[in-house]
C-alpha cells in the first residue's frame, strides 16, 4: 500500500502542481532590475505551488504496521517522497537569482521543463521501486516456503 499511495498521490500531486505553477504571475527581467528574460517568478510562489508533492509523505503512515514486509515497503516508500518533495524544493533554491530589489526570482521559462521533467522520473522511480519491492518480497516469502516444504519431506 505506501508504493500505491506515493505512486496515485503522485499521479494526482503532479497535475496539481503544474496547474498550480502554470497560473503562476511572470515578470520580465526590466520590471525587476534584470536585464534579460520575460518569465520571471518569485521563488516563494513556486515553493507554494509545489505543496501537492507534500501528500506523498502520507506514506509514512504504514510505519505502524504490524507486518514487516509492509513496514519496508513505507521505509522505501518514504524515501521516494522525500526525494520528490526535495528534489524540486532544491532545484528551485539553487537555480534562484537574487534581483537588484532584494526579491529572489526563478527563471520560469527554463527551469519548468527540469522540474516537470524530474517529476515523471521520480513517479517512475516509485512504480519501479515497487515493482522490485513486490519481485523480492515475493520471492523471499517463496523461498521460505519452498525451504520449510523440502525439509518437510526429509
Amino acid at each position: 500500500m505506501p508504493f500505491a499511495w506515493v505512486t496515485l498521490s503522485s499521479l494526482v500531486a503532479v497535475p496539481l502542481a503544474m496547474y498550480l505553477e502554470n497560473g503562476m504571475a511572470l515578470q520580465p527581467g526590466t520590471q525587476i532590475g534584470l536585464g534579460y528574460g520575460r518569465h520571471w517568478v518569485e521563488r516563494t510562489t513556486l515553493l507554494t505551488a509545489m505543496m501537492p508533492y507534500l501528500l506523498n509523505l502520507i506514506a509514512a503512515y504504514w510505519f505502524v504496521s504490524p507486518d514487516g514486509s509492509t513496514r519496508w515497503a513505507a521505509f522505501w516508500a518514504t524515501l521516494i517522497a522525500v526525494a520528490h518533495v526535495v528534489a524540486p524544493v532544491a532545484l528551485a533554491v539553487m537555480s534562484g537569482v537574487a534581483a537588484p530589489n532584494g526579491q529572489h526570482v526563478v527563471d520560469w521559462q527554463t527551469l519548468r521543463f527540469v522540474l516537470w521533467f524530474q517529476d515523471i522520473e521520480m513517479l517512475l522511480l516509485g512504480v519501479a521501486v515497487w515493482v522490485a519491492f513486490g519481485r523480492f518480497v515475493g520471492n523471499s516469502a517463496g523461498s521460505a516456503a519452498s525451504h520449510v516444504a523440502y525439509y518437510a519431506e526429509a
